[in-house]
Order: structure tokens, then sequence, then C-alpha cells
């Protein structure tokens, strides 16, 4: 009759396990990344100009159009403008400030404050928003017309 020994085993697994979180790690990385070269006041007009950007954080999803060229109203795109119950409104503007690897966008929202992120590509085709003083990072994607996918 043979023995087996759990030992093992467990070593196995955890080894699997550990491998599991450190690739995990490493992809994330690799697909956003807020400390990368930042797109230029060039790019991010060429970015951002006449473009919906889609992003989610927790509950939360924005749809976000971008009138004007490297600066404009800023609209929520919700259901669309001709939805009876949620149509698209404007909730503010939007405009691109510095140059080089200073360039930000900066979003004002009136009562609702103003926020300023550094907009890094990444691996995956999406936008990491970096935030210029919140440090936060807010990972989207960028269409040509709204609704998001």
């Amino acid at each position: 009759m043979a023995t087996y020994s759990t030992q093992g085993d467990n070593t196995v697994k955890q080894i699997i396990v550990w491998g599991v979180f450190i690739l995990t790690g490493f992809a994330g990385q690799a697909m956003a990344d807020c400390s990368g070269p930042n797109l230029n006041q060039v790019q991010l007009q060429n970015t951002l100009s006449g473009m919906t950007v889609c992003a989610i954080r927790g509950d939360e999803q924005w749809q976000e159009q971008h009138q004007g060229s490297g600066g404009g109203v800023l609209v929520d795109y919700k259901k669309g403008p001709s939805d009876p119950v949620d149509p698209s409104k404007e909730v503010g503007s939007w405009n691109i400030s510095g140059t080089g690897a200073n360039a930000v966008v900066t979003y004002n929202y009136g009562s609702g404050g103003t926020y300023s992120y550094a907009v890094h590509v990444n691996d995956d085709d999406t936008y990491s928003f970096c935030g210029d003083s919140t440090g936060e990072e807010i990972v989207a994607t960028i269409v040509p017309a709204a609704p998001c996918p």
C-alpha cells in the first residue's frame, strides 16, 4: 500500500498560488500604470478633442463627451440626448494646459470641483488618468462617439 504526503502537495499548491498573485501583479502593472511617460499637449488634444471618455469607478460610470478642440464643453452622455428620463447634460468644461511632460487635462465641474490629470497610454488600449494632486488613477477607454461599449 502506498502512502502519500500531503505536505509536499501543500507546498506545491502554495507555490502555484503565490505564482498567480505575482503574475497578476505584473500583468496589472503592464496594463495600467501612472509611472510611465504621459501624453504631451498635442497628443492630449488629438486624443480627447471630439471624443468620449468611458470610465468606471465602483458603481459610478462616466461617458463624458469632450466637445471642442483642446478644451470646451464637457457633456455627460447618460442615456443619450433624446432619453426622456436621463438625457445628456452639460456638466462642465475641460481644457489642456502645460507642455511636454507637464501637460495635463483639467476638468471644471463648477461647484463639483476642478480636477487635473496627466494621461498615460496603457498596453491594452486603455488610458490612465492620473490625478495631479490626488494620485488617484482612473483607467478609461476613449471612443469616437457615445454610448460607451
